[in-house]
């Protein structure tokens, strides 16, 4: 049994051998798709601040539009 067991061993270790290559190389292309991955939430998060900005300067801007109106109307609305 003990001749079965140290067979069983060597088979084990030899498995292990032919696994240490495969494991470097699919942990970087993990790490690879995982750092895509994050570029892409980056861009993702960049553009949508943009988006966020643009609509506050044209919110700014109509405010400022109505700000107005509403000053004329009531300019119009007191000269009665």
């Amino acid at each position: 049994m003990q001749e079965r067991v140290e067979r069983d061993n060597g088979v084990h270790d030899e498995d292990m051998d032919m696994k240490k290559p495969t494991k470097p190389h699919s942990m970087s292309i993990t790490r690879w798709v995982y750092r895509a991955w994050l570029r892409s939430r980056i861009d993702t998060y960049t553009r949508s601040l943009h988006a966020i900005a643009v609509q506050r300067e044209n919110d700014f801007h109509a405010e400022r539009i109505l700000h107005r109106a509403i000053s004329t109307t009531r300019s119009k609305l007191q000269s009665l």
